[in-house]
């Protein structure tokens, strides 16, 4: 059975390429404007703070990593030959 509407589907196969190609390229230009740089006084600076003090508070704190310390020897045995 032949397509009904082979040009309609032609054009908005091209148009969903385009869209795509269009936002690609709006994306990069962003990244150039900024150059990749966070404002340090923007909301990206102060979520990457708030996980920084997040970090810094659990570190030393995981349970795993106690308990598997607690249960390696700190000496390793040794084989007798």
């Amino acid at each position: 059975m032949p397509d009904r509407h082979p040009r309609l589907r032609r054009v908005a196969y091209l148009t969903a390429v385009m869209m795509c190609c269009a936002a690609f390229v709006l994306a990069l230009t962003g990244i150039a404007t900024t150059q990749g740089h966070v404002r340090p006084n923007g909301e990206a600076a102060a979520a990457v703070k708030r996980f920084q003090q997040q970090v810094s508070e659990h570190s030393g704190r995981c349970h795993r990593h106690q308990q598997q310390q607690q249960q390696q020897p700190t000496v390793a045995p040794q084989r007798e030959v």
